[in-house]
């Protein structure tokens, strides 16, 4: 006789960059399971895997993990992890005057409310020069998984992320897909970019939307007022 197996309640939720409807259940042990090893192993590309793993197990709809912007895997994670553990978090920020210890204030944080923030100057299609402008599209899994992290640590790794975010390069008569290109004639096109023109490029990759909270406290022991903003997963778990 076959053992009984729980069957999981079925949420709602939006992939931010897309608008797409999805469902989801919330973990169960195996995922935490998974979650746990990757996070003990403190390999980059192991955490992004498992998280991939954990996600595509989760998620009901028939979507693809490699193709969503990271901003779209760090709010799906945050929703399904509120709804396994709980949607409220603890945060204990810090004073930054007081050096006592107990200059500590302690943040209960709704997660499953955490919006993902779009800046106003955030475009994606860019014109550098005269006619000549270039697409890009968002990081996606695939990109982070294929360079190890999201955060550029040289002048190489940022030219890694965006030559991976191409879409296209046109001008007025011609449209050149980055598919039918060579990394090294992409290379060339941004190394004979001024730096005001390669700056508009930058701009799109820190205008990125990302999951944002802004807070506000009160030091318990010198009594000043903080404002503090966090972004991104790692601010909130």
């Amino acid at each position: 006789m076959a053992l009984p197996i729980n069957n999981t309640l079925t949420y709602t939720l939006t992939v931010p960059s897309t608008g797409q409807e999805i469902k989801y259940r919330p973990f169960l042990v195996k995922d935490e399971k998974t979650l746990l090893l990757a996070h003990q192993s403190e390999d980059v590309k192991v955490m992004i895997d498992s998280l991939k793993n954990v996600i595509t197990s989760c998620v009901k709809d028939d979507i693809n993990v490699n193709d969503l912007a990271t901003f779209d895997i760090e709010y799906i994670f945050t929703q399904i992890r509120a709804k396994s553990v709980g949607e409220i978090v603890e945060l204990f920020l810090k004073c930054d005057t007081c050096e006592d210890e107990k200059a500590v204030t302690k943040i209960n944080l709704d997660i499953s409310k955490i919006p993902v923030t779009k800046n106003e100057k955030h475009k994606s299609d860019i014109i550098l020069y005269d006619d000549v402008g270039i697409t890009l599209k968002y990081p996606s899994f695939s990109i982070v998984n294929k360079l190890g992290g999201v955060e550029a640590k040289g002048v190489d790794d940022l030219f890694n992320i965006i030559i991976e975010c191409i879409d296209t390069i046109y001008n007025s008569t011609e449209v050149f897909h980055v598919k039918e290109q060579t990394k090294e004639e992409l290379t060339d096109f941004l190394n004979n970019l001024t730096s005001d023109q390669f700056k508009k490029i930058q701009e799109f990759f820190e205008t990125l939307p990302v999951m944002k909270q802004e807070i506000d406290y009160k030091c318990p022991v010198c009594n000043k007022e903080h404002h503090k903003v966090l972004e991104g997963l790692q601010s909130f778990f």
